[in-house]
């Protein structure tokens, strides 16, 4: 079971610094940090746009971080909030034209990306993959919430 346990931890931390580091480097000329790519990808999909709370609960991540990094992208123009009867709390997050067409190129790399890092899979073993790494995301986000 540790080696299994080693295997599991080891490979998630030695994924998610890799893809933090290609996130990071592609998000550079925007001035961003990598973190900043879960969230355009969001809203990219969501053209009516999110709430930092829904956009916090659909990354998986904090409010506090949420809020963090579209107030960054704001800056930069690449979102705008749309307040919903004057309240900025509960506003409309939504990509600027230059927010959607810097995820499109974002999006653009991370499939390069994926495909790249996929390499000598065959189809079938990445479809088992993908689907085993849902499974145990949600089963760990239900422990996270229920407790073991």
């Amino acid at each position: 079971m540790i080696g299994r346990f080693e295997i599991f931890s080891l490979g998630l931390s030695q994924l998610t610094s890799g893809w933090n580091k290609i996130a990071t480097e592609e998000l550079k000329p925007f001035g961003l940090k990598g973190r900043a790519s879960v969230y355009m990808i969001a809203l990219y999909k969501s053209e009516e746009g999110l709430t930092c709370a829904k956009l916090s609960e659909i990354c998986h991540r904090d409010k506090a971080e949420a809020s963090r990094v579209i107030s960054d992208m704001e800056k930069k123009g690449l979102v705008e909030k749309e307040k919903v009867t004057g309240n900025s709390y509960r506003a409309k997050i939504r990509l600027t034209e230059a927010g959607r067409k810097a995820t499109y190129e974002l999006r653009e790399r991370i499939k390069l990306a994926v495909e790249k890092g996929g390499a000598g899979l065959t189809d079938e073993e990445r479809e088992h993959f993908y689907y085993a790494l849902q499974v145990i995301a949600d089963n760990l986000h239900k422990i996270s919430k229920e407790g073991l």
